[in-house]
């Protein structure tokens, strides 16, 4: 019998023998093996590490670039935004009754440019609910009827987004460097792109808010107040109904005829109407035609034109004589 064979006395195994029954014991090479372990176990945490210490210092930088470049934008746009909400939260309780100032000047308010929006009663709760109806955007024709220029809130809203507290906090949460990047880009952009319309929005003395206490802007009242962004005060505020104008077709003579009827939306009526109360209570003449005659149906202008055109004179010499 071979020396290397196992003894033939060994019990029949019924499962794996004990160690110490083994003829032989196996053997590991921990010079080889400790070092594989140490760098598979090893090289994650290490990487790990590395990258959080590295997305840390991008978001300390990040955090610390958007301070330094927002620092001159970021005071006028929360008071400009805080202004606007609270006005528009106040605005829709109760109507007060009409106001103007002593100090408002039509001239001045018609020779600037105004920041400018219109909510509905029924939307409007508290600030969240009055900036989600700041952003909705309704047919409106109240500032063509004014005669004003302006500047829409909603818009100026949404470019100071990243101006708000909430920005910063995106990037503290950002868990990775791929976020951080992107936010990064966000800002460098959102300068670009909003800082001369942020700046100009700043520089608005007036804040106009249209009111509608209908469920749309047609079928009720409408308020209409203007704010001084200067002095943080209304200094206008009126109340029109919508019905006490009405539109009078006409044609320009030598233009050509329209090829059918062209009605004048009722929305147009309505902030075309309401835009005369404000002007009404700033002290300025309202729009229309006064002592317009009534329309002449087509019937009687056929007849009245018959009647006054002038009659051939029966002395006078006919062109073929």
């Amino acid at each position: 019998m071979n020396s290397s064979d196992p003894p033939d006395d060994l019990p029949p195994a019924r499962g794996l023998a004990p160690k110490g029954d083994l003829p032989f014991s196996p053997r590991i090479n921990w010079r080889f093996w400790a070092p594989v372990i140490a760098v598979v176990v090893g090289f994650p945490l290490i990487w790990t590490q590395r990258r959080n210490a590295e997305a840390n210092r991008r978001r300390a930088q990040l955090l610390a670039d958007h301070a330094a470049l927002t620092a001159s934008l970021a005071p006028n746009f929360l008071q400009l935004r805080e202004r606007v909400v609270r006005w528009t939260v106040e605005s829709v309780g109760p109507y007060p009754g009409d106001l103007r100032d002593p100090s408002f000047s039509w001239d001045a308010f018609v020779a600037d440019r105004a920041l400018y929006a219109r909510v509905r009663v029924h939307e409007v709760r508290d600030e969240s609910t009055a900036l989600v109806s700041l952003r909705h955007r309704y047919p409106d024709q109240l500032t063509h009827c004014l005669g004003v220029e302006v500047s829409l809130a909603r818009e100026v809203l949404d470019k100071g987004g990243f101006l708000l507290p909430s920005w910063p906090q995106a990037v503290r949460e950002a868990g990775d460097g791929t976020r951080l990047h992107a936010l990064r880009e966000d800002l460098l952009f959102r300068l670009r792109r909003d800082t001369a319309a942020l700046i100009d929005a700043s520089r608005r003395r007036y804040f106009v808010l249209g009111v509608d206490e209908g469920r749309a802007s047609v079928q009720g009242p409408t308020r209409v107040m203007i704010f001084d962004l200067r002095d943080g005060r209304p200094v206008l505020r009126a109340r029109g109904r919508g019905d006490d104008l009405v539109f009078i077709p006409f044609q320009i003579h030598g233009s050509p005829r329209p090829s059918g009827a062209m009605p004048l939306p009722g929305l147009s009526q309505h902030d075309c109407s309401v835009a005369n109360a404000v002007r009404v209570v700033a002290g300025v003449p309202p729009l229309g035609i006064q002592h317009a005659p009534s329309p002449t149906p087509a019937g009687d202008a056929a007849v009245n034109a018959d009647a006054s055109a002038p009659r051939p004179d029966a002395s006078a010499p006919r062109p073929d004589a």
